[in-house]
């Protein structure tokens, strides 16, 4: 399929997602208020952060909710989007555990990581391997069409950790007011389209409901952010980028697609590998916006601009698409 002019009820399924946002992110935010409720800000973290403590928090439940009315009201695609929603509902849950021991608990740290970890490898298995008969079984190289094709247990492998990377990605850039969301919006914007041309309107319709709740919890997200994602959003919205990348066969786009989150997580790997190999750090704070942030310059600036790379990143994923 040809991109030619969006089909309505992809759009329908952005504003629908959208409309419940709006409508239920006041009603969230008043509520953790009224509780005390919040994010509780880590003593390592920069010192700029300090007055965000107790900003409400786990507003991936909205967007959750959100793409729940859209998923239920797409009913010509239930059956094909139910495992992708599994995935979503799975590490939301686990995200908003997570949340809920920080806010509520008051461990900044949250759940321990290797259970998280382990959580997120036996969901994403069980869900490759019953849509692995569906799935392009394949990896195809970018600004090519050379296809290198892969043994069932390898891409099982491939996929577990496809997902499980654009999840923890999603979380690490949740760091700044707005970045999450805007950089969201934009590969959520890549994928939908890419879904979309190889006519997997299912998904592609999914992607776009992300996109409008992503854009709603951006009203109130942008600085100085009135609610936070939260891992009840970061690990559910990127289990199923990761999700969407295997489905379409071209899952390598998703380094220039979700460059930002590339980006962020490879300056916290290069962190700890030269913190504990070099004995010095390369960063002043990782991930690399907030070193950005104790150089000196201000959060919105870096918010911007690393919404500038993403833009940069899904136009050359664009460009290196299998058409």
């Amino acid at each position: 399929m040809k991109l030619g002019i969006i089909p309505n009820d992809i759009l329908i399924a952005f504003l629908l997602a959208f409309v419940v946002g709006m409508v239920f992110f006041p009603l969230f935010i008043r509520w953790q208020q009224q509780r005390h409720l919040g994010q509780k800000i880590k003593k390592e973290g920069p010192n700029l952060h300090l007055h965000k403590e107790n900003t409400p928090s786990m507003g991936g439940i909205v967007i959750f909710i959100a793409l729940l009315v859209v998923f239920g009201v797409g009913r010509q695609y239930w059956l094909s989007n139910l495992l992708p929603v599994v995935l979503l509902a799975g590490y939301t849950i686990l995200g908003l555990v997570d949340d809920w021991y920080k806010s509520y608990l008051e461990k900044p740290w949250g759940i321990k990581a290797r259970y998280k970890i382990l959580f997120q490898i036996v969901l994403a298995g069980i869900v490759l391997w019953l849509t692995m008969d569906g799935m392009p079984t394949q990896i195809t190289i970018p600004f090519s069409r050379y296809v290198i094709p892969m043994s069932r247990p390898l891409f099982f492998g491939y996929g577990i950790f496809i997902i499980i990377a654009t999840s923890n990605a999603f979380n690490i850039a949740d760091g700044l007011d707005g970045l999450a969301g805007g950089s969201g919006i934009l590969t959520f914007l890549f994928w939908g389209l890419l879904l979309l041309t190889l006519g997997k309107t299912q998904l592609s319709w999914l992607a776009f409901g992300a996109i409008g709740g992503l854009t709603a919890f951006l009203w109130f997200n942008i600085w100085p952010a009135g609610i936070f994602m939260g891992d009840s959003g970061s690990l559910g919205l990127g289990a199923l980028l990761g999700f969407m990348a295997l489905i379409s066969g071209q899952s390598l786009l998703i380094i220039f697609s979700a460059l930002v989150f590339f980006v962020d997580t490879l300056s916290v790997i290069l962190q700890v590998f030269s913190f504990k190999i070099l004995g010095r750090r390369l960063f002043l704070m990782s991930p690399i916006h907030h070193h950005f942030e104790l150089k000196g310059m201000k959060e919105t600036q870096i918010t911007v601009r690393f919404w500038i790379i993403q833009a940069i990143g899904i136009t050359v994923a664009w460009l290196g698409r299998v058409q």
